[in-house]
């Protein structure tokens, strides 16, 4: 193994894993998100290595297929609860005026118990992986047998300390640091130069810094979806379809808040593919909240902290750029518009990642649990002394949202790259800022294009 590998080990024994058991229990050819492949190989991981039998006993259990339905289904019906650990999706049957839970392991619908949807109401807007407890009853009014979801827990990876996360720092250099993290993300660090790794590392800057907004622009097999969509249960993911306002910010019907107000970050994938809703309504309202992160619908007035990521397909030449010089000419018309690219904070190149190869997967050496690192993004983005340090550390002068902008980038990458704030200004600089200023200025760039009222610099900012 490389040193940063076994200094993984070493520094992190209760929440890291030899990637190589993943692979070997052959847990990714399942649709099941990182974040719980990597739990489960953990709980029957230790220093003599993976116990495979009590893994698979724990799966046939808890975790069947959908060739195991109907052996569920004689459990109920044979009497007594059972357990599964399943992703649940909850829909509302108005023409009933009742809740309706899928699991989508098994594949097998089921009724709720309202309390349940109340208390987790995250459950209304995906696929939400966690313990569920289901029964099965006889109806005496419609003399139907059905199958009820009794309780539900989130999943979770227990007591966190986030000191701790920050204290081990000081056993990895820069490099080292940034490979743990590139493999916690399910990559192989050795693939990719140092530059690519620190752009793969922005996308987990909405994660860990609250009110990011993103665009990344790509080919297809860059894996701009899979970070969003696999390492954390914090991360609201569309790709393509239907987006309403009352998904996405408030539902007027039934007054609960959207994935706005539950995540940590919301991507619409495949933008081109996605149809709003209520458009101009919906248009609207995150323009406000791109801006200020409150949004106000039908006399509703909302708050959030969730970065807003766009992810795109775009096309590129035989020279590895993109083939228009607009690029944001592949977009949906309202996202050409000035006013709403310039309440983003940048665009992440993602046409200057290789494509995702079999060799840019991990195959041996330890790494950070997903499960863990999620948690440790999560509670990262209430730490305040970051951005303290960020506004103590730079002089600019010129427009403010490009000021807003780089402070919230090169915050976002502070608490990945320095989490102990052990940074000199030159790397400081270096790594944060110019990173913010990059990502700013191709915004920019595209925002001179469009119209010449805007400069195609970005204001004066520089480290102190």
């Amino acid at each position: 193994m490389s040193e940063w590998s076994n200094k993984v080990k070493e520094f992190f024994p209760d929440v890291s894993l030899n990637k190589a058991a993943v692979e070997h229990v052959g847990l990714k050819d399942k649709p099941i998100p990182s974040y719980v492949v990597d739990w489960l190989v953990g709980r029957y991981s230790s220093e003599e290595g993976l116990d495979i039998n009590s893994l698979n006993a724990f799966m046939e259990k808890y975790l069947p297929d959908k060739t195991k339905k109907e052996e569920i289904k004689h459990r109920l019906l044979d009497g007594g609860n059972i357990k599964l650990l399943d992703s649940l999706k909850v829909t509302v049957n108005l023409a009933k005026g009742e809740y309706e839970a899928a699991l989508s392991s098994i594949d097998l619908s089921t009724k709720i118990n309202p309390g349940i949807v109340k208390t987790n109401p995250v459950l209304l807007y995906g696929d939400t992986w966690g313990q569920v407890e289901l029964s099965y009853k006889m109806n005496i009014e419609t003399e139907r047998g059905e199958v009820w979801v009794e309780n539900f827990k989130i999943m979770q990876t227990g007591d966190m300390d986030l000191e701790y996360f920050i204290d081990q720092r000081k056993h990895f250099d820069l490099e080292e640091w940034v490979n743990m993290l590139i493999a916690a993300m399910g990559y192989n660090p050795e693939y990719y130069s140092f530059k690519q790794k620190l752009y793969m590392l922005v996308r987990l800057v909405p994660m860990v810094q609250p009110r990011v907004n993103l665009m990344e622009l790509a080919p297809k097999g860059t894996g701009k979806s899979t970070v969003f969509s696999k390492l954390s249960r914090y991360v609201w993911l569309i790709s393509g379809g239907i987006v309403t306002r009352a998904k996405l910010f408030y539902d007027m019907g039934r007054k609960v808040e959207g994935v706005i107000a539950f995540y940590d970050t919301v991507v619409l994938d495949e933008v081109q593919t996605i149809r709003f809703t209520e458009r101009g309504e919906i248009i609207g309202a995150l323009k406000g909240y791109l801006e200020s992160g409150e949004y106000r619908v039908m006399g509703h007035r909302g708050t959030a902290e969730s970065g807003f990521v766009i992810l795109a397909n775009i096309q590129i030449g035989s020279d590895g750029l993109p083939v228009h010089k607009f690029i944001l000419s592949e977009l949906p018309e309202f996202m050409q518009e000035t006013a709403f690219i310039d309440r983003f904070h940048g665009i992440l190149p993602g046409w200057r990642l290789p494509r995702i190869e079999k060799k840019s997967l991990l195959s041996a050496g330890y790494a950070l649990r997903s499960d863990y690192l999620s948690e440790i993004l999560h509670l990262l983005r209430a730490k305040t002394e970051y951005g303290d340090f960020v506004k103590s550390h730079l002089y600019s002068t010129g427009d403010i949202r490009d000021v807003r902008a780089v402070e919230r980038i090169a915050t976002g990458l502070l608490k990945l790259l320095y989490p102990d704030i052990n940074v000199s200004v030159e790397n400081f600089e270096k790594y944060c800022v110019d990173m913010g200023k990059e990502l700013r200025g191709l915004l920019r760039e595209q925002m001179a294009l469009k119209d010449s009222e805007y400069k195609r610099e970005i204001a004066e900012i520089v480290a102190k």
